[in-house]
């Protein structure tokens, strides 16, 4: 029972934190029209087939940087709840996502993270839909763990 009012706890602070990263910068008043028409192909461009939003490189780019930080604060939230949670509840412990991003990002300042996923997207503009997690995970996280998720081989990204 604990255990899924923890689980059901770390869901619903993922959800609000994602929806709220989301809509951060999506709330700014638009000054000209073309930053409406930016709005609206954004919103189309932001969920994916379970209607949650995914944050990706076309609205990173056009981010401002605190908004950009606001977003691995948030990210960087999640993990640490769940970290502490499975520290503090030990069944909840598992060899998965959370504690990869503890073992591959640990210490990392955030200006660095920002700057890292910024200058991925300006290399590789054909990769402009991949999700701002999956370029954290490519770039930051794989290459700085000994194993996968539930201690699988790691595999090259595609």
């Amino acid at each position: 029972m604990k255990k899924q009012n923890v689980l059901r706890i770390c869901f619903a602070v993922l959800f609000l934190l994602g929806f709220i990263a989301c809509s951060f910068n999506l709330q700014a008043a638009e000054k000209t029209p073309e930053q409406k028409a930016d709005r609206e192909g954004l919103r189309q461009g932001l969920e994916d087939s379970l209607g949650m939003p995914i944050l990706k490189g076309i609205l990173w780019q056009k981010m401002p940087h605190d908004s950009k930080v606001a977003f691995i604060w948030g990210f960087g939230h999640v993990v640490s709840i769940e970290h502490y949670l499975m520290e503090k509840f030990p069944e909840l412990k598992r060899d998965c996502y959370v504690s990869k991003v503890v073992e591959g990002m640990a210490n990392t300042p955030m200006n660095e993270v920002v700057d890292r996923v910024t200058r991925y997207y300006e290399m590789h503009p054909d990769q402009i839909e991949k999700p701002v997690t999956n370029v954290l995970w490519d770039t930051m996280i794989r290459p700085n763990i000994k194993t996968g998720i539930a201690g699988r081989p790691l595999v090259k990204s595609q």
